[in-house]
C-alpha cells in the first residue's frame, strides 16, 4: 500500500536522498496502513540534527534543534512542520523514567526500531523506495488488531513506565485487544508509573476519557473499557489515588466533560476522604496531575457544588456560591438525582429570568457610594454589601436609592 506523502516532503526525501534514506515512522504509517486520516507526520534517518542542517543550508527547508541530547528537531517548509529523530539507541536508568538517561546514535533502522514501544508503532515507511521496514511484524498485528511490545514487555515498560497508560489509551483509541503477555506485564509493573510526573500521566488520563471520539474505529464504550483496565492494572495508587479500585457509578453515564467531573466523583467516593476539597488540591496539585491553580480552583468549585447539593445545600447560599458553576454541575446532577436537579434548577433559572443579583458586583451600589455615607467605617464595607446582597435576594429592590437607604437604616438601629 503506498502511503501518502506531500509534494513538500518528497522534495525533502529527494534533497537527503544523497545521503541517507528518509523514513517515516509511528502512528502516521500506523493510520495510513488502517484507512485512517493521519496527521502529525514523524521522520527518522540516520542523519543528525548537525548533518542535516548542513545539507539543508539556504534551502526552502528551517532547521529548528528541539533536544540535542535526544538528536531530534524540526524541518518546516512553509506551512508544513515535521519531527526528525537521528536513528537511537536508548540508555535508561533504573528509575523507568520517561526520558532515556542518554542515547547513542546508530545508523541501522532496525536498531532504531527496538526502542519502540509497540509493534504498530515501529513499522518504518521509506519514502521514495515506497516499502515498509517491519522489523517487529506490526503489519501482522494490525490485521489481527492486537497490540504488542517490540521486545520483551518488561523490557519495554522498565524503560518508560508511561508505556503502561500509552498501551491502555492505544487499545482504546484503536479498538484493540492486548496481547496477554503484554497485558499481564503491564499490571505486575505498574508501580513503574511512579516514577512518571503527574502531568505526563493525566494527558494520558485525559486521552482515555476522550478515546471514544478519536478515530472512526473507536468504540462508544472505549474510555469505560480503558478505565476498567486502570483496575485491572492496579494503577490507581500510581494515579495519586488511595485505592486499587475505583467503582464507576457516575462515570458509565456521563458524557463529554461532564465524564471528567464525574470520574473525579467516583474517586472520591471510592476513596472516602476526610475533606473533598483538601484531596482535590492534592490530587490535582503538585503532589498530583500538576494542573494550574486556577483549573483546580474551578474544579473544585464544581466538584463542592455537586456534594452540597447532594447535602442540599439552602438556596441562596448555594446559589452565591456557585452559580458561576452550575451549568457543568447540573449535569452532574442531572445523572444522580433528577430531583435535585429539577430542584435547583428551577432556582437557577428563577434567577436568570429575573436578573436577581447573586453577586456583591451586581448590586447598584459600590463601595465608592459607602463613603459618602457618615458613621461608617470602611471596615464594615464588606458586610455591608453581603447584607445588601441577601435582602436583594429575598426581594428588595436592586436600585441604588434604595439600597443607600436601607444601609442608613441599619445605621440608625446599630445594625453595622
Amino acid at each position: 500500500m503506498k502511503i501518502t506523502v506531500s509534494e513538500n516532503l518528497l522534495a525533502l526525501a529527494k534533497k537527503l536522498k544523497k545521503y541517507a534514506p528518509l523514513y517515516i515512522v509511528g502512528g502516521y504509517v500506523r493510520n495510513s496502513l488502517m484507512g485512517i486520516t493521519p496527521s502529525d507526520v514523524d521522520l527518522a534517518s540516520k542523519l543528525t540534527p548537525e548533518r542535516i542542517a548542513e545539507i539543508l543550508a539556504g534551502s526552502k527547508f528551517e532547521v529548528k534543534e528541539i533536544s540535542k541530547k535526544l538528536g531530534t528537531i524540526t524541518i518546516r517548509c512553509g506551512k508544513e512542520v515535521w519531527e526528525h529523530t537521528t536513528f537511537r539507541r536508548d540508555n535508561y536508568d533504573s528509575t523507568g523514567k520517561h526520558v532515556p538517561k542518554n542515547v547513542d546514535f546508530v545508523e541501522d533502522v532496525r536498531e532504531d526500531a527496538k526502542r519502540r514501544d509497540f509493534t504498530i508503532n515501529a513499522i518504518y515507511y521509506n519514502i521514495l523506495k515506497d516499502e515498509l521496514v517491519d522489523v517487529y511484524s506490526g503489519v501482522y498485528d494490525l490485521q489481527k488488531r492486537i497490540l504488542r511490545c517490540v521486545e520483551t514487555p518488561s523490557f519495554v515498560f522498565n524503560a518508560d513506565g508511561l508505556r503502561i497508560l500509552r498501551l491502555v489509551r492505544f487499545a482504546c483509541e484503536l479498538n484493540f485487544k492486548i496481547d496477554r503477555a503484554t497485558l499481564n506485564m503491564a499490571r505486575k509493573m505498574s508501580y513503574r508509573l511512579n516514577d512518571i510526573v503527574g502531568s505526563r500521566k493525566f494527558t494520558e488520563l485525559t486521552h482515555i476519557l476522550n478515546s471514544p471520539n478519536k478515530y472512526v474505529v473507536s468504540n462508544k464504550n472505549a474510555d469505560m473499557r480503558g478505565l476498567n483496565y486502570l483496575n485491572f492494572l492496579h494503577a490507581w495508587p500510581f494515579l495519586y489515588v488511595h485505592s486499587t479500585l475505583v467503582k464507576y457509578k457516575l462515570t458509565k453515564s456521563a458524557e463529554g466533560e461532564t465524564k471528567f467531573y464525574a470520574l473525579l466523583i467516583d474517586i472520591i467516593n471510592s476513596v472516602n476522604p476526610d475533606c473533598i476539597e483538601f484531596y482535590l488540591k492534592y490530587l490535582l496539585g503538585q503532589d498530583g496531575f500538576m494542573l494550574p491553580k486556577a483549573s483546580i480552583e474551578n474544579i473544585t468549585k464544581i466538584i463542592c457544588g455537586y456534594y452540597d447539593a447532594l447535602n442540599k445545600m439552602n438556596n441562596k447560599k448555594y446559589f452565591f456560591k456557585y452559580f458561576n458553576y452550575f451549568p457543568k454541575i447540573s449535569e452532574l446532577l442531572k445523572i444522580k438525582s433528577k430531583f435535585l436537579y429539577n430542584k435547583y434548577y428551577f432556582f437557577d433559572y428563577y434567577i436568570k429570568k429575573h436578573k436577581i443579583p447573586v453577586h456583591i458586583k451586581d448590586l447598584k451600589i459600590k463601595g465608592e457610594d459607602l463613603k459618602k455615607i457618615k458613621n461608617l467605617p470602611a471596615k464594615k464595607y464588606s458586610i455591608v454589601l453581603s447584607d445588601l446582597l441577601d435582602k436583594v435576594f429575598d426581594g428588595l429592590a436592586n436600585d441604588k436609592e434604595t439600597l443607600l437607604k436601607e444601609v442608613e437604616d441599619g445605621i440608625r438601629n446599630n445594625l453595622y
